[in-house]
């Protein structure tokens, strides 16, 4: 539980030009609710491994570190980008980068996304 709200902080601290809402703090995961009504839900059990599912009206983006498309250089971290079956590199999140480290990276490119 202490993950998910150091979680729900950073989002609040950094990117609450995006949030429509608080941060939702669920037992195994963090909603966030961006200001165009999509929403994020954040797994991060543990350092090496996460989740990060943006669900934009038909669109899906999911970063995830499931061990699955070895063929890339990211592997095990990679990113379904549209939809379930495009699955590009991860060259947003990175394994050095600490928890926060990595909420940040991803929570600046839904900025980005999102125009803000």
């Amino acid at each position: 539980m202490r993950r998910l709200i150091i979680i729900a902080r950073c989002a609040e601290e950094h990117f609450s030009n995006i949030l429509k809402e608080m941060p939702i703090i669920f037992s195994d995961k963090v909603r966030l609710v961006f200001i165009d009504d999509s929403y994020m839900d954040i797994r991060y059990p543990v350092d090496s491994k996460y989740s990060f599912h943006w669900q934009r009206r038909d669109e899906i983006i999911r970063i995830d570190t499931a061990p699955h498309h070895s063929q890339l250089s990211t592997y095990p971290r990679h990113i379904h980008m549209g939809n379930e079956n495009n699955i590009v590199e991860d060259t947003i999140t990175a394994f050095d980068n600490n928890m926060e480290e990595n909420v940040k990276c991803v929570l600046g490119f839904v900025r980005v996304r999102l125009g803000n």
